[in-house]
């Protein structure tokens, strides 16, 4: 009977530790749930914490750490390419608007009516009645008194022409063209027949109202002889007969037209080198920078209204005339001329003035200006990606009233921020995905 006994006890032992292990296992299988920032908190159930209010989220199988889920995936991502928060957003419209492009610029010259006078014959200024930087001038006045050899030979051929052989017309044509081409007027020419006797100093006249420019801004060289002077643009030579090159000017400043050129009395001057420059203020052009992305809303003939930032209320009409075909080195703008009216007293070379061009655009995606953040490099919006604001570059047009253009980097279906600039504190803070 103990036998039967033993093995009776036996089995229930084996039975019992069956049982114990099956409860142990499933109470290891049970899911425990826990929170990412305070981990020491576990409890069998869904929930919050009671530290950080935070959800609970499930472990691992093996315990060991916290399953990424979608909705935690952003949290393993860097600090400065993500934003948690609850703002306004938007979606980019697909319309088309009367929008405006702003442009800033600065008056500068004509330069079809920047002149220079050079020399027609060499010699010697005796007497110089243009002394000095932005003098004005006015058509037929006088600029100066030369002493030049070649001018009184040929006075003196002309009129030994004139008294020995009066009927041979063709030579005595030869000669008074000659002193014509050495820069002497048809009046002068004339009182030399008229009087019989030659002139040793020819005046200069000028053949175009303006001011003097380039004209002794610097000092002069310590050399005799021809004074160092430079081509520059274009006005008449020795009287007033001659033609004249116009020469375009780079800037508004003093020296833009040309290098200074240097004047004295009693100064010697060769054939070719430039004795004056004058410009004409009664046309002026402005030239405006427009940057890339919004050039191709202008075209030539474009209306815009350009405003005087020192004259509050002044502003001029004018249309886009030409746009430069080139960039300068090192920038991104390009530059666009506009022609101002003839009587627009208010402009001055080398003022600063800043434009509106209003320009009806073609079905584009437009967002609020408030939406899209420039940080100098790049410009981004905050795009709405899993309840997550991340920021994307994106590249901008044209503006119309709080709006702006959207020419690349964001479709219609896409959610972005309202207010970009509430989502960054400082430009370091942006990351921006390419």
């Amino acid at each position: 009977m103990r036998p039967y006994l033993n093995i009776l006890f036996l089995a229930l032992a084996i039975l019992l530790a069956a049982c114990s292990g099956e409860d142990h296992q499933h109470a290891a299988g049970a899911t425990e749930y826990t929170c990412p920032m305070h981990p020491q908190i576990v409890q069998n159930e869904p929930g919050t914490c009671p530290i950080c209010a935070m959800d609970l989220v499930p472990k691992t199988v093996h315990g060991e750490g916290v399953e990424i889920t979608e909705d935690l995936a952003f949290l393993l991502k860097p600090t400065n390419s993500a934003v948690v928060s609850n703002i306004a957003t938007t979606k980019p419209a697909q319309k088309s608007v009367e929008a405006t492009v702003q442009m800033d610029g600065i008056i500068t010259y004509d330069p079809r009516r920047v002149y220079s006078v050079p020399a027609r014959v060499s010699g010697r200024i005796e007497k110089l009645f243009v002394k000095y930087n932005f003098q004005p001038i006015r058509k037929g006045q006088k600029l100066m008194e030369v002493y030049s050899p070649d001018l009184i030979t040929a006075q003196r051929e002309l009129l030994y022409l004139v008294k020995t052989s009066p009927e041979d017309q063709q030579l005595i044509a030869s000669s008074r063209q000659k002193l014509q081409y050495l820069g002497a007027s048809n009046e002068q020419i004339n009182r030399l027949l008229r009087t019989g006797q030659e002139s040793y100093t020819f005046a200069l006249y000028s053949p175009y109202d303006g001011y003097v420019i380039d004209l002794n801004t610097a000092a002069p060289a310590a050399t005799t002889g021809i004074a160092a002077a430079s081509s520059g643009g274009g006005m008449d030579a020795m009287g007033a007969g001659g033609s004249a090159t116009p020469t375009a000017p780079s800037a508004a400043s003093s020296s833009s037209a040309g290098q200074a050129i240097q004047l004295r009395e009693g100064m010697y001057v060769s054939v070719g080198q430039p004795l004056v420059q004058v410009v004409n203020a009664g046309q002026l052009w402005a030239e405006f920078n427009v940057p890339a992305g919004e050039m191709r809303a202008l075209s030539k003939g474009t209306p815009v209204k350009i405003s005087f930032p020192q004259l509050p209320g002044e502003h001029l009409d004018g249309k886009v005339d030409f746009f430069q075909p080139f960039f300068d080195e090192g920038e991104n703008f390009a530059k666009v001329r506009v022609y101002l009216p003839g009587d627009a007293k208010q402009a001055m070379v080398g003022q600063l003035v800043t434009a509106k061009a209003s320009v009806a655009t073609d079905p584009a995606l437009w967002v609020p200006q408030a939406a899209v953040l420039d940080i100098g490099t790049k410009t981004v919006a905050f795009l709405k990606v899993n309840s997550v604001f991340e920021p994307i570059a994106v590249t901008t047009g044209a503006r119309a009233g709080k709006e702006i253009k959207i020419t690349s980097g964001l479709k219609p279906t896409d959610t972005l921020a309202t207010n970009a600039q509430f989502l960054v504190d400082s430009e370091s803070f942006i990351k921006v995905n390419k």
